[in-house]
């Protein structure tokens, strides 16, 4: 931080112009969601403007899934309809945004042999070419702020396709290995939020149960850094609906 700027550093300056191309396009969505503005770049660095808030706790949930169900149904109203998930799909600003298996493959399927988890399981919510698109970027708890009723989205490093939910189970599986499981009213709460933002768009309860697995594996490693206390089969607030390998 200094003064009034956030300044992100880069070691490769090719992330460095796409999180300032991701940062373009989510601002043209006006979602009616707060992101700070990129005041000035370089090669290897962007400076934003430093919004107030803290890193919300689990009672602010609910109102950061309803902000990230509009930008969902933002994207998806306004460019996403026609984007396929087995395809990168190429924005009005010339943003090419890469597909949703292909990105992730790889690391899932490592992820799964270290967890014991049936790696066909993960490729069959993978390969679902014909959910409506919305998009991924990094739903992390850290990465929003949360200030009086406002909610801020920060951190624009990654950008991929992604099904209308996915995000909003990684914002569950992250804020229950933070701060450890979540009540059901607080989990109810986050669902509902995000469902009202995004209709008719809505992600079905097995959809979320297996997105948040996806998640779990792509956080494992870790687990007892960052934040991340809680392991999430101690957390899960539902059955694994993944089979043991």
């Amino acid at each position: 931080m200094n003064g009034g700027t956030f300044i992100k550093r880069y070691d490769d300056p090719e992330r460095c112009v796409a999180a300032a191309a991701h940062h373009t396009w989510l601002t043209s969505l006006n979602a009616d969601v707060r992101l700070p503005r990129l005041l000035a770049s370089d090669a290897q660095h962007l400076i934003f403007e430093r919004l107030p808030g803290h890193t919300p706790a689990a009672a602010d949930l609910p109102r950061v899934a309803a902000a990230l169900g509009r930008l969902h149904a933002a994207a998806h109203e306004r460019e996403l309809h026609a984007a396929r998930l087995h395809q990168p799909h190429t924005t009005t600003i010339e943003l090419v945004i890469p597909d949703f298996a292909d990105p992730r493959r790889a690391a899932l399927h490592r992820a799964a042999a270290v967890a014991g988890v049936d790696v066909a399981a993960v490729d069959a919510v993978l390969d679902r070419p014909g959910l409506p698109a919305a998009f991924y970027k990094d739903p992390n708890v850290r990465n929003y702020l949360v200030s009086g009723e406002g909610v801020a989205v920060v951190d624009f490093d990654d950008l991929t396709l992604a099904p209308f939910g996915y995000d909003l189970a990684g914002l569950l599986v992250t804020a229950s290995m933070t701060y450890g499981r979540l009540d059901e009213q607080t989990l109810a709460c986050c669902i509902g939020a995000y469902r009202v933002a995004v209709a008719p768009q809505q992600c079905r309860p097995a959809d979320l149960r297996q997105f948040a697995e996806l998640h779990h594996l792509l956080t494992l490693r870790y687990l007892g850094h960052n934040g991340y206390r809680h392991p999430w089969p101690t957390v899960r607030p539902w059955p694994s609906p993944f089979p043991p390998r």
